[in-house]
Parts: C-alpha cells; structure tokens; sequence
C-alpha cells in the first residue's frame, strides 16, 4: 500500500510541481520514517533499507507526471473550453 501512495504522490508532484519539490518530499518522508522505526525499536540501517522502495516510487511517479503532463494540460484546456457569448 505504502508504494501506491508514494507513486501517487510522486504523479501529483510532477503534474504540479517542479524538480526542487520532489527533493524535499523525499526527504521529509524518508525521515519521517526513519524516526519512526527507530522510535518503535528498530535498527538504524533496518529503516535505511526499507526506506528505499518509497523513494524509488516516488521518483517514478514523478516521472510518470513529467511524461503525461502535457496530455494533463491538453485534457483541463478541453475541459475548461466555455463557449463564447458574443454576437
């Protein structure tokens, strides 16, 4: 479930957002689940490895929002065509 969301997330950043948001998105997430595990108990290098799928995810999410973007963009512009009122 945890890769879902992070690919999600990541498809959301790249169809919004620029290259530098994704950087701290990545690491507030990756911290927050490092204080996590170690506050339940868990090694440090534990929650090193198992942070590494999210990150990987969210990198592919944002690249797939990069790549659809332009569809994205083409798609709102069609749907927000009003017609025009003047005579």
């Amino acid at each position: 479930m945890l890769p879902i969301l992070a690919c999600g997330a990541g498809i959301y950043v790249g169809l919004h957002f620029n290259i530098l948001a994704l950087l701290p998105l990545s690491v507030l997430g990756a911290g927050a689940y490092i204080v996590s595990a170690w506050a339940n108990g868990q090694d440090l290098l534990d929650g090193l490895a198992v942070v590494a799928l999210p990150i990987v995810t969210i990198q592919v999410g944002y690249f797939l929002g990069l790549t659809t973007r332009p569809a994205y963009l083409q798609l709102r512009t069609r749907l927000n065509i009003r017609h025009s009122e003047r005579v």
